[in-house]
């Protein structure tokens, strides 16, 4: 089969299954390279979920570029006690002096999560909860109150432990800095040079129900329950609450990579991976970086490894630098993590060969 033959194939693939009935819409598809360009689903604004911590973590980052704190800044330096009081930390650990922002960026702060807590312990803002009141606004304060119910899961440092609690934090840490709410911030600093002008975070500016009415969004479930106009999805917050279509993620990458917003040598320290969450997922400072080849297909190995983000809700925001390719997926949910992953090998294959 052709390269040609492939591609041709893979677009056939996605045009049925857009007219297959479901109660789910068809996966939202984005590629754009020199070689390769194919656009499916729609251009509607969907939930990112997790895909936004790269933008955080971009945020963070350029405020160290400016000079306001180091990477290696204890958090209490850059937060006041109210944020901090309380925290579940490891026996002899000051989360104030010990915990720096690149645990915070790194998933290494010992801090758990409010979102997958720890096992055997629940929080009302978890994956299982999270659904039970949906008109109900998460503030910031409100998020670290639910981790402070938690047990700590290690010594900064010490272990990966991917999480939400940090990113809240992270937005607090912006705040400070910036005398702005976080997500104004974010807007002129990220979404703005970016040019991302129809992206919003409409969760975090929400207080009420009635404030999402109207909100052009994408459906997407978490469980069996589709979410998109729910208050409680102010959950996110920093940690990944923004809306955009498509195209603006591929215009954020092309800021972020074209050296636009941080410069190559920042860039270059947060994409580096440093611990596995799991097989083919490898996290650096903000960045996620995927290798293929440890999947269990033994035809994945020699796949190019993207750099960017992923969401819960089988969101995909990725950059290949060699192939100077950028793939943009939402499957809207997580049950259908798997078909994401699957689609994705499937266009790396074809950017490998182009």
């Amino acid at each position: 089969m052709t390269r040609q033959d492939a591609v041709e194939r893979l677009r056939a693939s996605l045009e049925r299954g857009a007219r297959r009935r479901s109660s789910m819409p068809p996966p939202q598809v984005l590629v754009v390279s020199p070689r390769l360009e194919l656009e499916s689903g729609g251009a509607q604004p969907f939930h990112a979920a997790s895909v936004g911590k790269v933008m955080t973590a971009t945020l963070v980052a350029t405020l160290v570029e400016q000079g306001r704190f180091r990477f290696g800044t204890p958090v209490g330096k850059l937060l006041p006690g109210a944020d901090l009081d309380g925290l579940p930390v490891a026996p002899g650990v000051d989360v104030r002096t010990d915990v720096t922002l690149e645990h915070l960026l790194t998933h290494t702060s010992g801090l758990p999560d409010y979102f997958e807590p720890p096992r055997g312990t629940s929080t009302g803002v978890s994956v299982r909860t999270a659904a039970a009141d949906p008109d109900r606004y998460w503030s910031p304060a409100a998020l670290l109150d639910e981790a402070r119910r938690l047990p700590a899961v290690g010594r900064p440092g010490e272990r990966f432990r991917y999480g939400d609690t940090v990113y809240v934090l992270m937005g607090r840490i912006v705040e400070e800095a910036t005398g702005e709410p976080f997500d104004a911030a974010l807007r002129d600093r990220v979404l703005g040079p970016s040019g991302m002008e129809r992206s919003s975070t409409p969760y975090g500016d929400a207080r009420t129900p009635a404030d999402l009415d109207g909100l052009d969004v994408a459906p997407f479930w978490l469980g069996r329950h589709e979410l998109s106009h729910a208050l409680s999805m102010s959950l996110d917050w920093a940690g990944g609450g923004i809306v955009a279509p498509p195209a603006d993620l591929v215009r954020f990458q092309q800021a972020l990579h074209g050296g636009r917003l941080i410069s190559r040598d920042t860039l270059r320290w947060m994409t580096t991976p440093r611990r596995r969450r799991r097989r083919g997922i490898h996290y650096g400072a903000g960045i996620v970086t995927v290798r293929f080849g440890e999947f269990t297909p033994p035809f994945l190995r020699g796949l190019p490894e993207p750099v960017g983000g992923l969401g819960h809700f089988a969101t995909h925001m990725f950059f290949y630098p060699r192939q100077d390719a950028h793939v943009v997926l939402n499957f809207h949910a997580y049950r259908r993590m798997n078909q994401s992953f699957a689609l994705h090998a499937r266009i790396a294959r074809l950017l490998a060969e182009s």
